[in-house]
């Protein structure tokens, strides 16, 4: 049986030129997981570092003392937007 001479063409979608930029290159990410659980679990790993500046730094001693002090720092802004919204 002979092959019949069929050309296929290639169709084009005007994406295939596009790349991404180098800031959302998606071969970095890493698998968490599948739903909402495994998203809350990677979430709570992950840890959050902020320096302090040498002044700061020489006035609270440890880290517990600085989160205690922004914990009672939050509770008042709380206290005060809670009173702003009633009035």
């Amino acid at each position: 049986m002979a092959r019949r001479n069929v050309k296929t063409a290639k169709v084009r979608s005007p994406h295939d030129d596009y790349e991404l930029p180098a800031e959302l290159n998606f071969r970095k990410l890493r698998f968490i997981g599948f739903g909402v659980d495994a998203l809350e679990r990677h979430a709570a790993r992950q840890r959050t570092t902020i320096t302090l500046d040498s002044d700061v730094a020489q006035v609270f001693g440890t880290s517990e003392s600085v989160n205690t002090v922004l914990r009672g720092i939050i509770q008042s802004l709380g206290a005060a937007s809670k009173r702003k919204k009633s009035a």
